[in-house]
């Protein structure tokens, strides 16, 4: 491989290190409890090794929201469409609760944290980021309104929200419980709550 490719092998790889070990820290102190040297102590680097691949803090934290965007959007890209709308984002849902158990909730619990310091930039990326997201669940939502899977009177983008925000909720009591209880006990019980309040004429 030339030196040029190399290089930014090696760079992609860092990156990675580096915002991997951020998600770890802020599940573990809080975003706000975060330094750029506890940072490098975490990856094995030296803090100037952090500064030549990220301008600041920040800017860490920006990256880490566009690998947040990506996990998300992700699960739904990977989860099988099913026979109809319902089941898709049932394994939406649970293609959701899969990856968040492995990975300790990182997702969604570090999107409270950024929004939690308060910072306008931040906050505005993690706003487009959630409104991406929602806006593919809402056009699944509205194909099941069309196909009569889902009720008509059914607001897709609430809809849509509404399926973020039960997710939300529960990440973030399993994360208070210290993780006590898996989150696959749970799943049916949140998924036919949702679905009965969904359900069309067809099913």
């Amino acid at each position: 491989m030339p030196k040029t490719g190399q290089k930014r092998q090696n760079t992609f790889l860092r990156r990675k290190q580096i915002i991997d070990a951020l998600r770890k820290l802020i599940i573990k102190h809080g975003s706000e409890h975060v330094t750029v040297r506890r940072l490098a102590h975490e990856v094995g680097i030296t803090e100037g090794a952090i500064y030549r691949h990220f301008k600041s803090k920040k800017e860490v934290l920006l990256f880490l929201v566009d690998y947040i965007e990506e996990s998300l959007i992700g699960d739904i890209e990977k989860s099988q469409a099913g026979q109809n709308q319902l089941e898709f984002l049932e394994n939406i849902l649970h293609n959701h609760l899969s990856s968040i158990e492995q990975r300790k909730g990182i997702s969604f619990l570090v999107i409270a944290e950024i929004i939690s310091l308060g910072d306008k930039k931040l906050n505005q990326k993690i706003y487009e980021t959630l409104t991406k997201y929602i806006s593919h669940l809402t056009r699944i939502i509205s194909d099941g309104k069309k196909s009569g899977t889902i009720r008509e009177d059914i607001n897709a983008e609430m809809a849509a929200t509404v399926f973020f925000g039960m997710i939300q909720g529960l990440i973030t009591r399993w994360a208070l419980s210290n993780f006590e209880f898996t989150l696959e006990e749970k799943t049916d019980f949140i998924w036919n709550i949702f679905r009965e309040a969904l359900k069309g004429r067809s099913l």
